[in-house]
């Protein structure tokens, strides 16, 4: 089966959306959707969509605000409303039972998708849950100032920014830093303003692992490197997973561990799926 994605659009209740798809066209094949984090794309799931292509439908949706979607102004950068774009088009592209993989931004968006607190969403039951290294609070105070370091590498020169990103991150491959220079040249800084100010009246997020119904896999990534789960909300993950999920910490790993630890990363979301690991 092919490990080129299709680059694909569809309308979606709050506008045009871009996604990539792997295998779109064999119905036959369980589906999984992507979800990427702030100033990402769906080219950030290069690497992991084509590693479960053998296995899986893939969709990779282009969050609002980001890639070649929609681009909302200042209002339309809640959690509600992100979760929304991702309930929508899972019914759209009639996805049965998927799999739902959300990092960082797209962690904390598939966490309350899946928790069911907005009613009024399309019901969508997931078969599997993992959140790797997933935002659970997005703080108070100066939404600018919180989305400072986000921001960095927006209206960075792309000859500069390859740099910059080859020398923070070594274990990227080319497919990765092309990937991420093309996202921040689509982002803008109020996009990722508008994400810090919206998302703060959410408040913690933690308690809503407990209300997850699907077995799920949280992956944190090295605390010394910038995990968003400290030892107190990994303590509390731990303790609110449901039945049959797991948690693990991948040392050395990035924020972004499924680019800086690939191997590691899809060594746990594979054995999490053949359903090997115990709780």
């Amino acid at each position: 089966m092919p490990n080129t994605p299709q680059s694909q659009t569809i309308t979606l209740p709050a506008g045009q959306f871009h996604y990539l798809s792997w295998n779109a066209e064999h119905r036959e094949l369980p589906a999984c959707v992507l979800v990427h984090g702030i100033t990402s794309s769906s080219q950030s799931w290069i690497r992991v969509g084509a590693a479960l292509a053998d296995r899986y439908r893939i969709f990779a949706l282009d969050m609002r605000g980001h890639g070649d979607s929609i681009k909302p102004t200042a209002g339309g950068y809640t959690l509600h409303l992100t979760a929304s774009d991702v309930a929508y088009f899972i019914q759209a592209l009639e996805l049965q039972d998927p799999i739902l993989i959300g990092h960082s931004w797209g962690g904390a968006t598939a966490l309350v998708l899946a928790s069911g607190i907005h009613e009024e969403l399309p019901i969508i039951h997931f078969s599997r849950i993992i959140l790797e290294d997933f935002a659970h609070n997005f703080g108070h105070g100066d939404p600018r100032k919180r989305a400072a370091r986000f921001t960095s590498d927006i209206g960075v020169p792309a000859d500069e920014l390859r740099v910059r990103l080859s020398t923070q991150n070594p274990n990227w491959t080319e497919e990765d830093i092309a990937g991420k220079i093309d996202s921040a040249s689509k982002v803008s800084e109020e996009t990722i303003i508008n994400v810090f100010a919206e998302t703060e009246a959410e408040g913690e997020l933690l308690p809503l692992l407990s209300k997850l119904t699907a077995p799920t896999l949280v992956i944190r990534a090295d605390p010394a490197q910038g995990s968003t789960l400290d030892a107190a909300a990994w303590q509390e993950v731990q303790q609110r997973l449901p039945v049959g999920s797991v948690a693990i910490e991948i040392p050395g790993a990035s924020h972004n561990v499924h680019r800086s630890n690939f191997a590691e990363f899809m060594d746990a979301v594979n054995t999490f799926l053949a359903g090997t690991h115990q709780r």
